[in-house]
């Protein structure tokens, strides 16, 4: 299951990056509500299910992902963050968008990376 978790995690942070993507291309599509939110409500499963496998031995299991996976994450997660509070924004009028999308990117690196260290102590 923490597998599982962890491909969620990627799954949604790669539809965020994509949504993302679209919002700096002139001619984008534009997505329906549900479709950009759809990674806000993946994440209720993930951080679930990973906080309570990890508890209060989060930051242990985050120093088990290796650095290869642990610092691409890491610049992943800010950009995300850059994104949610508007330093970062795509054409006008996607900035909704774009925080949605960056939050979720936030949080899904986060608690995947610790599903990761989960995964590698064989919790």
């Amino acid at each position: 299951m923490t597998r599982g978790t962890v491909a969620l995690a990627t799954a949604a942070v790669f539809w965020c990056v994509f949504l993302i993507g679209t919002t700096l291309t002139p001619g984008g599509p534009e997505f329906s509500s549900f479709v950009v939110h759809l990674p806000g409500f993946l994440v209720a499963p993930v951080v679930l299910y990973t906080l309570l496998r990890a508890r209060s031995s989060a930051l242990l299991y985050l120093a088990h992902v290796p650095n290869s996976l642990l610092c691409p994450g890491f610049a992943v997660a800010v950009v995300g963050w850059l994104f949610s509070c508007g330093a970062l924004t795509g054409r006008p009028g996607t900035e909704m968008l774009s925080t949605v999308a960056g939050l979720a990117i936030v949080l899904h690196v986060a608690f995947g990376l610790i599903a990761i260290g989960l995964a590698r102590t064989g919790r």
